[in-house]
């Protein structure tokens, strides 16, 4: 992060917070770029495999439209990336389990779906956060 960007965001938790989302969002994008040019997928094929528009796929890469988890989940699909999910304590160098804190491995439980209608759901319900 830049000088500047850097003491913007410590002006306050707004800036910090825009500054959190997009690093995130670059994060996340860089990634699929790098993962498209190594399958060597470009836009139009990879709308192609998500059921999409080649501008949907433009403005998804671009940060300018939201990408949904789904989005996400569909383009690792259609480019055959396995995606985890990890996140870190800021300012830390220690693991979160050296801390103290209980590391609770994602492990998803098997679901089964049910259709009432046109709409599929799990047929058990979700855990609630507690």
């Amino acid at each position: 992060m830049t000088d500047f960007l850097e003491h913007w965001a410590n002006q306050s938790d707004a800036n910090a917070k825009l500054v959190a989302q997009e690093r995130f969002i670059t994060e996340v994008t860089e990634t699929i770029w790098r993962a498209m040019e190594e399958v060597g997928v470009n836009k139009t094929e990879l709308a192609n495999r998500i059921g999409a528009t080649k501008g949907h796929v433009s403005q998804v890469l671009s940060g300018s439209r939201n990408m949904t988890l789904r989005t996400l989940a569909d383009i690792c699909f259609a480019l055959d990336l396995n995606s985890k999910f990890q996140v870190e304590m800021q300012g830390c160098d220690q693991p979160w389990e050296s801390l103290g804190h209980n590391v609770v491995p994602f492990k998803p439980s098997p679901l089964r779906y049910a259709q009432p209608g046109n709409i599929i759901m799990p047929e058990q319900d979700w855990p609630a956060a507690a």
